[in-house]
């Protein structure tokens, strides 16, 4: 804490020096020969817009004044300005990648200075990289640390929906979307691995700038998005304490002052129906500005239930609802409000050691045999509001602040066994609710010390209900030496009524199995953080920066729990596993854990600018994800430890020639108090767990690189790869099934990579046909820390397609896609529920999907 109040001080200082007049000396001699009079009145300002000859506002072109030290970036509405501008004449100058540079003469007059630029593409180009990772808008090169952007162009050009779809494009990420309730954020081997109602994801999901905070709630709908920006290395200093090994930040379009819209409507396979719109209006020019978008995308299930539905299947409802106050050119208001609904089919878990009711075991046919049928679901309802304020003081210097409602309500049901048996069919029932608030000031000193300074409060409020509905006629199989026996040849279940005689159940052999045994697990918690910041970047000399930040973090975690035996017959096989008459958790009462603990974390950046086009960077970051608290199945509280990883990285990235975009990053994470999910049996008791396992080491290095070519205007090359050794260095010694040694991480594997070429040509001149094929590969990785044989993914690959013809006027394309072309078989996930007992479940991932989607602009 007197770390962060040094600082704070140190950073006042700074600006109390900043705002008091400074006495200057004679004008040199270079700039005598223009005439400039100093203004005696605050207001002269200049302000404007820079576009394309398309008339699109560009977001983070260079804006200069020659001559003097004032250059600024464009923000997200393509405006730049400059606030107590000498009276004369100037030279302004406007850059920006892909497009040539362009300079007038202006004669400054007192007042407002209106001066908008249409800036022309270079016949080869690259389309540009804008960020606003820093909490400012920024052209990448400019940003020094490890930074993929998947841009509004892009996203519509691989008609990207789906956030698997889009890690692809991202080297060092990796999304698994088991359903929308279950994604996996992984980055540089690193799962975001959030279950608990007071565990902390490691992979921060932002959305404009509020913090998602959870996975179940991050699976959100890539509709009218402006870009997704990824930040690969701890991130504590800018995005807060989720962000341990990386963040995933998802901007919208926003309000403009040009009349514009969309609307795309699409069918294809599995009887999908895809509709998605947007609509921009100027209700009151440069004043109030008003935007709506939303989508419906249905998709029946791509694996068949013989139990009646489908499975693996889609159907979301999105809307937003945004607008924008503009009471004078220093003030901006922006309001919004989303809604999500999700009512999708079961999740496809299938056994890999029962067959189906038609007698196969092959996952691959698609059809599977679980019991509940077409009351198997996932469920959800997502609301948010943001409302996010900017004043400026001048071009640099301004403060925001950003307030968020969001809630979310969720329900699932699963067969845990994935089978016709009824052994064990689970569902969760969840709601949360948070709100944020963050307050920040950014400031620029003489445009040599650049950074921002601030605070933010999160609370969220967390109910999470587990329910088990058991079958234990049928599931007593799976407690003998022969597990295999629960199903039969024909996929039907096998049914005992009494505990078999066996050595293992002792003199609880022949007790009667009840056929239904209900039991339910209760988690509550209320998780609080209060967060002090600051970052800066200073300008050593005209190549050489420094960034260096810290964050202070103060937690509060209250997690409650209870455990009750809800309905059915008291478990049988509960005695033996310690937990009768329940056979999961041992019925309690309401217990409560509460801690409070605090952080500190930081990071420190070395950045080189080789030329104007080309940088290079070196730094270190420290990450930290928050301690777990929970409760183990016979009720007993405990809380691991935080988890610490110490980040070194390295980059290089730079634009040659105008058409080579090139980025290349090396690191070497290391991890103390690894935190490990496992759903294992105690050798103890018997009791089984799903907890939270801190192991003491482990370590990632590994590097990533991708690759943009403008071969030529009509015809650019894309590319990605990522190799990552990510390995725990110790072994998980209070668990059975634990990680061992040089065990692999999860969902990582070694190598991948993806290719893409993006071609077109103009037919007549207002039709242009165009193709963009794609490829991506994953080398082998396994689903669970322990590297269990079976349950692991051998190396595949995914080839897809996209093409069609847009037309200028009016602006429509229509196009035909194809999702692995070749029909390539591949799981999305291994183990699950069913590993506890030695029955792991699969999800087959997504056959080959065809379908075509029409889109007109106005």
């Amino acid at each position: 804490m007197k770390i962060i109040l040094v600082l704070l001080l140190v950073v006042s200082v700074g600006f109390n020096s900043a705002a008091q007049p400074k006495k200057r000396g004679k004008v040199k001699r270079k700039y005598q020969k223009t005439e400039h009079v100093r203004a005696t009145q605050p207001d002269v300002f200049i302000h404007g817009r820079v576009k394309n000859q398309d008339d699109e506002l560009l977001v983070g072109a260079l804006v200069k004044l020659i001559g003097t030290t004032k250059a600024v970036h464009t923000n997200t509405d393509g405006e730049y300005f400059f606030s107590k501008v000498l009276l004369g004449r100037h030279t302004i100058q406007v850059s920006y990648m892909g497009y040539k540079t362009k300079s007038i003469d202006y004669t400054v007059h007192t007042g407002h200075n209106y001066i908008n630029f249409t800036i022309d593409e270079r016949n080869v180009k690259l389309d540009p990289i804008v960020v606003t990772a820093q909490k400012r808008e920024q052209q990448v090169l400019d940003v020094p640390a490890a930074v993929s952007v998947i841009g509004n162009k892009t996203l519509e050009n691989l008609d990207i929906r789906d956030l698997d779809i889009l890690s692809d494009f991202v080297p060092g990420l990796n999304i698994i979307i088991q359903s929308i309730l279950r994604p996996d954020f992984v980055i540089r081997g690193l799962t975001s691995d959030e279950v608990g109602a007071s565990a902390q994801p490691r992979v921060a999901a932002y959305y404009n700038d509020i913090p998602i905070s959870r996975a179940t709630g991050a699976a959100i709908e890539l509709f009218d998005m402006k870009r997704v920006e990824v930040l690969k290395g701890p991130q504590g200093t800018l995005f807060g304490r989720g962000a341990q090994i990386g963040a995933i930040h998802f901007i919208s379009e926003k309000p403009t002052n040009t009349f514009t819209g969309f609307l795309s409507a699409g069918f294809g396979d599995y009887g999908q129906k895809y509709v998605s719109g947007a609509i921009n209006i100027p209700v009151i020019e440069d004043k109030l500005q008003a935007r709506a978008a939303g989508v419906y995308d249905f998709r029946d299930g791509y694996v068949k239930n013989t139990f009646g539905g489908t499975l693996n299947g889609k159907n979301t409802t999105a809307g937003r609802f945004s607008l924008r106050f503009i009471p004078s050119i220093f003030t901006k208001i922006d309001l919004e409000v989303n809604y999500q609904k999700d009512d999708a089919p079961g999740t496809a878990f299938m056994s890999g050691t029962y067959p189906n009711t038609n007698g196969s075991t092959d996952i691959y046919n698609y059809v599977a045999s679980l019991d509940r049928g077409e009351s198997l679901a996932n469920q959800r309802k997502i609301f948010g509001t943001i409302l996010n304020a900017r004043h400026y003081i001048n071009e640099h210097t301004y403060f925001t602040s950003i307030t968020s409602f969001r809630t979310y309500t969720t329900f699932a049901a699963w067969d845990g066994d994935g089978s016709a048996a009824e052994a064990i069919n689970m569902a969760e029932d969840a709601g949360v609710k948070q709100i944020t608030q963050e307050l920040r000031y950014n400031y620029s000193l003489g445009n040599k010390l650049n950074g921002f300074v601030g605070a933010s409060y999160w609370r969220e409020k967390v109910k999470k209900v587990y329910g088990f509905t058991l079958n234990e006629q049928q599931m007593a199989y799976l407690f003998t030496s022969d597990p295999s026996m629960m199903v039969l040849a024909n996929g039907q279940p096998n049914t005992i009524t009494n505990l078999p005689v066996d050595t293992l159940f002792g003199p609880l052999a022949g007790m009667p199995l009840p056929a239904v045994h209900e039991e339910e697990n209760i988690s509550e918690a209320v998780n609080q953080s209060i967060e002090g910041f600051a970052d800066a970047t200073y300008n050593l000399t005209r190549k050489i920066s420094i960034t260096a930040g810290i964050r202070y973090i103060m937690n509060r975690f209250k997690l409650s729990n209870e455990a009750l035996f809800s309905g059915g017959t008291a478990s049988t096989l509960g005695m033996l596993t310690g937990n009768y008459p329940n056979l999961f958790f041992m019925p309690s009462e309401r217990q409560e854990l509460k801690k409070t603990f605090s952080a500190i974390t930081g990071r420190a950046n070395i950045s080189y600018k080789y030329t104007e086009n080309t940088t290079v960077f070196a730094g270190y970051a420290k990450g930290y994800r928050p301690d777990v608290l929970q409760f183990t199945s016979n009720g007993t509280p405990e809380t691991v430890p935080a988890e610490i990883v110490d980040s070194y990285d390295f980059g290089f990235k730079g634009i040659f020639l105008s058409r080579l975009w090139a980025d290349l990053d090396i690191f070497y994470h290391q991890y103390k108090n690894f935190q490990t999910s496992v759903w294992v049996a105690d050798p103890g008791n018997g009791n089984f767990n799903y907890l939270t396992a801190g192991i003491d080491k482990a370590s990632a290095y590994g590097g990533e690189a991708s690759l943009k070519y403008a071969i030529m205007k009509h015809l650019q090359f894309f590319g990605n790869y990522a190799y990552i050794h990510a390995r725990f260095n110790e072994a998980d010694v209070l668990h059975v099934g634990g990680p061992n040694p040089e065990n692999q991480f999860r969902l990582t594997p070694e190598h991948s990579f993806s290719v893409g070429l993006n071609a077109s040509a103009n037919i007549t001149p207002g039709i242009q046909l165009f193709a963009i094929p794609t490829y991506s590969y994953k080398s082998h990785f396994y689903f669970e820390d322990a590297n269990t044989k079976g349950v692991e993914q051998d190396a595949y690959g995914i080839l897809s397609a996209r093409g069609g013809f847009r037309l200028s006027d009016p602006d429509v394309t229509l196009s035909v896609y194809a999702n692995n072309l070749l029909d390539e078989k591949y799981l999305i996930s291994g183990g699950n529920t069913g590993s506890m007992f030695g029955i792991p479940t699969f999800i087959p991932g997504a056959p080959r999907m065809v379908g075509t989607k029409l889109t007109w602009r106005f």
